[in-house]
């Protein structure tokens, strides 16, 4: 009886861990062993505006962070999470291949932030933007505070941006201290029109926002399995449509890596 409790015990750590290294969506993001499910984080974001400019080839996300009225605190090697208890230091994103350097700026406040770095993790890249600890020290001043990116080539829309064309995955994590430890996750989804969407009471930055024209954001995906690894392609071969995640279909496995020199990270 005990080497069964044993043995299930570990099945269920085992899951556990599946389960965070694909949280939501199968693609790893952001491939950093740090509590991802917003169960054990108050904070998430929406999207609330989104803007383009076709002549001049830029566009603006717009998203809101919130802070939910309740937290539940998750263990981890042993000891109590600090995420329910953290703040903010920093934005990441999944972006497709080929997009460095799409992200002038972003503006928080009223200020505009442009210490933004792309970095590579097992062959994909990411985008960060930080840090934002001087607007996002507590969860008051966290609640209903909105963060605008500015895109321009040569990702300069929020479909071109995106690794998943359906769906934008972001990080919100806290402040380094012996390590991140808080990144909960979430899944915006992606706009081909431009729209402006309802803006929770609070601060509001410098964005403007007009009634809602595109109903209440959907809620995320139930998690699905991680997509199996897949030889690197050729130059000449056509790369794999990103995972579909609508009702009723499989999910595709997302593109292999590409083979690059690792970069160093910042910040």
């Amino acid at each position: 009886m005990a080497r069964s409790a044993a043995f299930a015990a570990l099945a269920l750590a085992l899951m556990a861990m599946a389960a965070e290294a694909s949280y939501l969506t199968g693609t790893k993001f952001p491939f950093e062993n740090c509590v991802q499910n917003t169960q054990f984080s108050p904070y998430y974001a929406t999207l609330v505006s989104y803007s383009e400019n076709a002549v001049k080839q830029t566009s603006q996300i717009c998203l809101q962070l919130h802070v939910a009225p309740t937290c539940t605190v998750g263990n981890r090697d042993g000891r109590p999470t600090r995420c329910c208890n953290t703040a903010i230091n920093k934005l990441k994103l999944f972006p497709a291949f080929d997009c460095r350097g799409s992200i002038a700026s972003a503006t928080i406040a009223n200020k505009t932030v442009t210490s933004i770095y792309w970095e590579e993790h097992e062959g994909f890249d990411i985008v960060k933007v930080t840090p934002l600890m001087e607007w996002l020290s507590s969860p008051a001043a966290v609640d209903n505070q909105v963060i605008c990116l500015n895109l321009r080539n040569p990702c300069w829309t929020m479909a071109m941006l995106s690794f998943d064309k359906e769906v934008l995955e972001y990080a919100l994590y806290d402040k380094k201290v012996d390590n991140y430890e808080c990144c909960p996750v979430g899944l915006m989804d992606v706009t081909y029109e431009p729209f402006k969407g309802t803006l929770t009471s609070g601060t509001s930055g410098s964005v403007e926002i007009a009634p809602s024209v595109s109903g209440s954001p959907k809620p995320s995906p139930a998690p699905k399995p991680a997509p199996s690894p897949k030889a690197t392609p050729s130059p000449k071969a056509t790369p794999s449509p990103a995972p579909n995640k609508k009702k009723g279909k499989s999910p595709k496995p997302a593109p292999s890596p590409k083979n690059r020199s690792p970069k160093p990270t910042r910040g």
